[in-house]
């Protein structure tokens, strides 16, 4: 009882601390010194994987400075690795500088130490931007996607890096001292380019793990990490701990952000392309079907390589590579140069219906309202009997903030979802196991109704979506337990509509209800990552620190001393 009374006294003090924690402004945007006791795991702090043999701890028997660093143990064969994985603001321009000091037992033995951006650890633009890496005694450098030798390693040696990482160029500043303090460095290169050689490549994580090919035994220990920019920002309080947002807002900003601004609707047929029977004849006359293939599949177009084929084909073909590659910008906010991209796959190949409207998001995108109000009713006459023009025009109200007309155009499809789903291959659908596969499957089985089904699928998590931005929690979780109740009788998996019922009542403040709703979809998904961080978010707000933390380091790992 007495525990009970005193859980919201020391929520309210954890709140005080946390808000008087707000930090001036500063340059620094992370610093781990290892030495504090209260710095909790979490998305705006770090991450720790230790569910392999080996480990990641904090440790007082070797460090850099202060009394403790973090060792992270590996062990070979184990189909896993350990990893420290910390996060700060994702910078796309300017410069980033990142300090830190390393120990390794055994040189020999491989690790990788990284920084890398939105799209992770991959050798590509917005992959990993800065890396290093041990083998056979020697630590190297990954630049302009080669590997090159730097300096021999001694086992138990403090080495210190310091990286001053130059976005918009591509390139990097790299010194690295050790502990003999007479020798100013053992290395200093300048204007490295970074791993991938791609200039402009963002960044916003590092990363220390063993190996990748899960052949390594290292033991080694990180002290001091300190990632700073070259402009003063203020970073937003924690509001609880390892995070500067719960974790239910920032699930709903994901979605919000991925909607708000107008992105592509999906092909789901070649003849949104304005390839038919003759043209895909055409196509297979000519040898073109791998070339269609590799280019649906974001493969480099190059006319020059297709010597068989037509100039009917070839204008179809590059209309096609220019859609999808105005898709990938416009997915990165490049919404000018996917406009221009659009306009001219829609001038090559006019019968191809999707061009347009993908035109049209670009320029709601660019928030153009005059053209885009002026180009919409020309659409029509192709696009009135798809819902995903539904879908579109939903986009655009919702980029236009104007929520009740996107409502308007998703009720009627979102309340009249099929509930005839007879055949295991709607079945997939509805469990939320849509792939290509899964298109191809439905081509096959139902090849005049086929995208009815697909459509009535891609409408219902807007509609609800739509609702929860209204501020109509009401009307949200009811439509998400409607959805729970259509699930139910089909035999369905339930526990995504549970889950968003559970978030809709969360933001109408209705935290019990919230609690009973997530635990319900984690009885049904017990992997649901996304669940368990809602709840820590709920423990919070009941003021069950223990419960949060317990929650919040199932998904993001604990780092204790060993």
């Amino acid at each position: 009882m007495l525990s009970n009374l005193l859980k919201p006294i020391l929520l309210t003090l954890l709140l005080a601390s946390l808000a008087m924690a707000q930090e001036a402004p500063s340059n620094v945007v992370v610093s781990y010194s290892f030495d504090d006791d209260n710095v909790a795991t979490g998305p705006d702090t770090f991450r720790v994987f230790n569910f392999a043999k080996g480990n990641v701890n904090l440790t007082t028997t070797y460090c850099h400075s202060g009394y403790r660093s973090v060792e992270l143990r590996d062990v070979a064969g184990d189909k896993a690795f350990p990893e420290l994985q910390g996060y700060f603001p994702l910078r796309q321009k300017g410069q980033l500088l990142v300090h830190f000091a390393f120990m390794t037992t055994s040189p020999n033995e491989p690790l990788n130490m990284a920084l890398a951006g939105p799209q992770w650890f991959t050798v590509r633009k917005d992959g990993i931007g800065f890396w290093l890496s041990t083998e056979a005694g020697f630590l190297y450098q990954h630049s302009d996607k080669q590997i090159k030798k730097l300096i021999p390693l001694e086992p138990f040696e403090w080495y210190t890096v310091d990286v001053t990482y130059h976005i918009d160029e591509g390139t990097y500043d790299l010194t690295i001292s050790g502990e003999d303090k007479k020798r100013p460095s053992l290395i200093s290169l300048i204007k490295q380019k970074n791993a991938s050689g791609i200039a402009g490549s963002a960044v916003d994580k590092f990363s220390f793990i063993g190996d990748l090919e899960d052949k390594s035994n290292v033991t080694y220990y990180v002290d001091d990490v300190v990632v700073s920019i070259d402009q003063l920002i203020k970073q937003k309080p924690f509001i609880a701990p390892g995070r500067r947002k719960l974790f239910v807002d920032r699930w709903n900003d994901y979605y919000k952000g991925m909607l708000q601004h107008p992105n592509v609707i999906p092909a789901i047929d070649l003849s949104d392309f304005g390839l038919h029977a003759d043209e895909l004849q055409s196509f297979k006359r000519e040898g073109l079907l791998k070339a269609l293939e590799g280019v649906l599949n974001r493969l480099p177009f190059d006319s020059a390589l297709l010597t068989n084929a037509s100039p009917n084909s070839v204008r179809l073909l590059h209309a096609i590579s220019l859609w999808m590659l105005g898709n990938e910008q416009l997915a990165r906010r490049q919404s000018e140069v996917a406009l221009e991209n659009f306009e001219e796959a829609a001038r090559q190949a006019p019968e191809g219906k999707i061009y347009q409207l993908s035109s049209v998001l670009a320029l709601a995108a660019l928030e153009r309202w005059a053209e885009v109000d002026a180009r919409i009713p020309l659409l029509y006459a192709d696009w009135h009997n798809d819902v995903r023009f539904a879908i579109a025009s939903a986009m655009i109200g919702i980029a236009k903030r104007n929520l009740s007309e996107a409502e308007n155009w998703l009720r009627e499809p979102a309340e009249l979802i099929s509930t005839q789903l007879e055949n295991p291959i709607l079945r997939r659908l509805w469990s939320d196991q849509i792939n290509d596969a899964l298109i191809a499957d439905l081509k096959k089985i139902y090849p005049l109704n086929w995208r009815q089904y697909i459509e009535d699928w891609l409408v219902c998590e807007q509609y609800y979506f739509v609702l929860l931005w209204q501020r109509s929690f009401a009307l949200a979780q009811q439509y998400a337990s409607r959805m729970v109740e259509r699930h139910k009788k089909l035999g369905l998996p339930t526990w995504l509509w549970k889950e968003r019922a559970g978030d809709a009542a969360f933001h109408a403040k209705s935290y019990s209800e919230a609690h009973r709703l997530y635990e319900e979809s984690m009885k049904e998904n017990v992997n649901n990552t996304s669940v368990l961080l809602k709840l820590s978010d709920v423990y919070f707000l009941f003021g069950d620190l223990e419960k949060e933390q317990i929650y919040r380091e199932k998904v993001y790992g604990t780092l204790r001393t060993n």
